[in-house]
């Protein structure tokens, strides 16, 4: 019997084991079934109590609306992104996030989220808008040293999702 080499669920090959294949190894397939799970869902530490209903509701509110754009970005590049072409710097301590496409009506019902990463000085770091249009987002990120705000030392990374808050 051949044991596989699982990463995620998707990763789970649903014909192996063979039926003929000897019990040795069967301890190795259950492991790759946790593990697949596990690394799948690493933030679940509790009972998901979701019905099917719920799920596919969750599902339609966010291709329908909600999270429109967002992306991950560590101060250097991007680790993530849905529905964003780009992230450039602009002046100090600022960024543009271009989208992928225009959202139309962004200035009429779309909130932009950004959760900045603390900075290398282990300070606050506050996130203002300074400019948008539909086809991108710009905002500064500025570190609080208890007595004022400037630009942080060091490229600062956050997370940023453009969320409608209309939802047809």
């Amino acid at each position: 019997m051949a044991v596989e080499n699982v990463t995620y669920i998707d990763s789970l090959d649903p014909t192996a084991p063979a039926g003929g294949d000897s019990i040795s190894e069967g301890d190795d397939h259950i492991r790759n079934i946790k593990r697949a799970i596990k690394d799948t869902f690493p933030n679940v530490d509790g009972p998901v109590e979701l019905t099917t209903a719920e799920f596919g509701e969750l599902k339609s509110g966010l291709s329908n609306g909600g999270i429109v754009a967002s992306c991950k970005y560590n101060g250097t590049s991007i680790m993530y992104q849905e529905g964003v072409s780009s992230v450039v710097q602009v002046g100090n301590g600022g960024y543009r996030v271009n989208f992928q496409s225009d959202i139309a009506g962004f200035d009429n019902h779309y909130a932009p989220i950004v959760t900045p990463f603390v900075s290398s000085n282990n300070r606050p770091v506050l996130a203002s808008l300074t400019g948008f249009t539909d086809s991108w987002v710009e905002f500064t990120l500025a570190e609080f040293d208890g007595n004022g705000n400037s630009a942080p030392a060091v490229n600062t990374g956050f997370s940023l999702l453009i969320v409608d808050m209309i939802q047809n």
